[in-house]
């Protein structure tokens, strides 16, 4: 399902990455970090049990949860979900956790002769954990916070997956996750498009003045950084350290002009981003968490974090807000409110013809998930073609 369903948008005759590719390279990297941390701190990592297996798997599972159309996707079925009194509403991380656990059907026998199946995958509690980039039940997310791991329906199996777990504190492997995620996203994400020709690493490119990074560029700069501030709230001092790591992690890159597609582009653009993914590996350690403040069990440079952040900005810039995109996203939201709506109905009046015979039986072996729980899980199973399909089909449109 993850191969249909976009990374951030596709792109007309030209390939990017879509949740499924994406997920494989979380998952490479995450494996990676895990066995590089077990060859460079062996002692820490035995102590706080770092198995690159279940890294890896924390890596193939993170994304699982995203529906089609991705974030705006999650978005609206937050609000739909709320405005029909469940009151965890929808999430991307705990839609994860509940497809690993709930939803999924794995090869696992009941112990309940009574009952035909046992939903999920049998996974151990560490991997479950290590997928839990957010540790916590809604509406338990520490102050500033507005993600959270797990639905109320999965709280017995949360609980198992958290056993012996500090509260709120991430297991190793999550944390190894979720580094891998983040420069996974910013790098692969950054290319595709500058690929695409829409965003202009060649403007962008620093040049060298009197030892001094300078923007080759400075309005072409300022546009990012002018959306940067709208995005977040930033001292001045703090935007100086952002532009002068973007800098530095763009003044690796040979480009000169936009992609054209040719050998020395394509080998210039693959050493650039095997020196930033070496880099950011690097940047990431283990710590000892009873000495540190925040009770984490890892460190990541902060040099590493600020050009993670705002090379992830470039996509956000040139591509998430662009007008174009937001008129399709326009559309996309319509559809998924149409069907949600057609299949609370369907389930509230049990009419599951509508749905596949494998999600009705779920739903008539479940006593307390509530019809808009469901109507949510179907459409979250479906990849962007299906959904529209679907939509034609119910709507005759």
């Amino acid at each position: 399902r993850l191969a249909e369903v976009t990374q951030v948008r596709s792109i007309d005759d030209f390939l990017v990455h879509n949740r499924l590719t994406h997920s494989l390279k979380v998952a490479q990297l995450a494996r990676r970090l895990a066995e590089s941390v077990r060859k460079n701190q062996p002692e820490l990592a035995t102590r706080l049990g770092v198995d690159p297996d279940v890294a890896e798997e924390a890596g193939l599972a993170h994304d699982m949860g995203h529906p089609p159309f991705g974030h705006i996707a999650e978005e609206e079925l937050d609000d739909l979900v709320r405005k029909h009194g469940v009151t965890d509403g929808y999430e991307g991380n705990a839609q994860t956790f509940c497809i690993l656990v709930s939803l999924s059907v794995g090869d696992t026998q009941p112990t309940d002769k009574a009952i035909p199946f046992l939903p999920g995958l049998n996974l151990t509690n560490a991997t479950l954990n290590a997928v839990l980039k957010y540790p916590w039940l809604y509406p338990d997310q520490p102050p500033g916070l507005k993600k959270w791991g797990a639905y109320q329906t999965e709280k017995e199996a949360f609980a198992w997956a958290r056993k012996d777990a500090t509260p709120t504190k991430r297991s190793a492997e999550a944390e190894i996750m979720d580094w891998a995620d983040d420069i996974t996203y910013a790098i692969h994400d950054m290319i595709d498009f500058h690929c695409a020709g829409l965003i202009p690493l060649h403007l962008l490119r620093p040049f060298s003045l009197d030892g001094q990074l300078k923007p080759l560029n400075a309005r072409e700069e300022n546009t990012v950084f002018d959306s940067f501030l709208r995005r977040r709230k930033l001292k001045t001092t703090e935007v100086d350290d952002y532009k002068a790591a973007f800098r530095q992690a763009l003044n690796m890159t040979n480009a000169s002009h936009p992609y054209e597609g040719t050998l020395e582009e394509s080998r210039d653009l693959w050493a650039f981003t095997s020196v930033l993914i070496g880099n950011y590996m690097d940047a990431f350690t283990l710590v000892d968490p009873d000495t540190t403040a925040d009770g984490r069990c890892a460190e990541i440079k902060e040099l590493a974090k600020k050009q993670t952040t705002i090379l992830k900005e470039l996509t956000w810039r040139y591509v998430i807000l662009h007008n174009d995109l937001a008129t399709i996203q326009h559309g996309q939201r319509k559809a998924i409110q149409v069907l949600f709506e057609v299949f609370v109905d369907a389930i509230n009046r049990e009419r599951y013809q509508l749905l596949p015979k494998s999600f009705a039986e779920l739903i008539k072996a479940s006593k307390d998930v509530p019809p808009a729980r469901w109507a949510a899980d179907y459409i979250s199973s479906l990849t962007e073609r299906d959904l529209s399909k679907l939509h034609h089909r119910l709507t005759s449109c």
